[in-house]
């Protein structure tokens, strides 16, 4: 029986501020990480990646959890109603109730991600975020925004056997949901990723972020096999990017054993090493345009 999914995908954004880290002066900074070489790269949070899947669940007119802040003064904080029978994303994301004797609850998500990384460091890119007038009749305040043209990195990891199954310590009794349910709410994940959307500044810095490759894997084991062997050698002469296919057949043979099955889904447009890739197809991968894989995953069951 299958115990988790890991699913990790690719996609290019253009002139984007997807997850900003605040101001910095006039300046509105982008969230970053730095590699023990020195080189920044921009990263989106997971807090952020999960705000954008509940408002595109919220948008679709599915049910989500209210988060509101609780008690007052320094004790004030922000959560949500602590629900996962009633609210998806209280299922699948988690949360905590800090409360005094028996009303304190929480829940270790079931549904894990890392956010978005970029493949290639921040160069420094900046732009005027207001109207720029260099003449001094025009004197007014200059607000900047950093901004980035990268190829993003997504993950995440889903439990399988505890998605839909709650303990006493997460609402009070044990419980667990029908199967039907377990599995509508694993196809509205997808769903939503598949759909992906938002960011920072989208009335000036406008882009999509849905998924350009996408890797699926169904796991015998709660181990996460792809991360970062999902990645980019760089890009061909017509704007194509090319993927580490070495790189990522290596993770799939060393973890063989932990797999039920691989799903690879993209655009044939946008990967120049296609049919490289296509020559990881066995009898355990499958690799296939991204429409296709939509289909796929929508025929398929992941609760046994």
């Amino acid at each position: 029986m299958s115990k988790a999914i890991e699913i990790v995908y690719l996609t290019r954004v253009e002139g984007a501020n997807l997850n900003s880290a605040g101001t910095e002066g006039v300046i509105s900074v982008l969230k970053k990480v730095e590699d023990i070489d020195g080189n920044e790269f921009i990263r989106v949070s997971g807090q952020s990646v999960k705000y954008q899947i509940r408002q595109i669940w919220g948008e679709q007119g599915i049910g989500i959890s209210e988060v509101k802040p609780k008690g007052s003064g320094t004790d004030k904080v922000i959560v949500s109603a602590g629900d996962p029978i009633k609210y998806i994303d209280d299922d699948l994301f988690g949360y905590m109730i800090a409360e005094t004797g028996k009303g304190a609850r929480k829940r270790t998500a079931s549904v894990r991600t890392n956010g978005m990384i970029s493949i290639f460091p921040y160069k420094g890119d900046r732009d005027f975020a207001v109207r720029y007038d260099p003449t001094p009749a025009q004197d007014h305040n200059i607000y900047e925004v950093e901004l980035t043209t990268n190829i993003m990195r997504g993950n995440f990891f889903v439990e399988l056997d505890r998605l839909g199954k709650f303990i006493s310590g997460e609402i009070g009794e044990d419980k667990e949901l029908p199967t039907a349910e377990k599995e509508k709410r694993i196809k509205l994940l997808f769903d939503a990723i598949f759909n992906f959307f938002g960011g920072a500044h989208l009335s000036n810095y406008f882009t999509k972020v849905y998924p350009e490759l996408i890797v699926v894997a169904v796991l015998k084991r709660k181990l996460p096999i792809i991360g970062d062997k999902l990645s980019v050698t760089g890009g061909s002469e017509d704007g194509k990017y090319i993927v580490d296919v070495t790189r990522l057949k290596e993770a799939l043979d060393t973890f063989d054993e932990n797999v039920d099955e691989i799903l690879i889904g993209g655009f044939k447009s946008v990967i120049g090493n296609w049919d490289k890739l296509k020559e990881l197809s066995s009898d355990t991968t499958k690799v296939m345009s991204l429409k296709d894989l939509k289909t796929e995953i929508g025929k398929r069951t992941f609760i046994e």
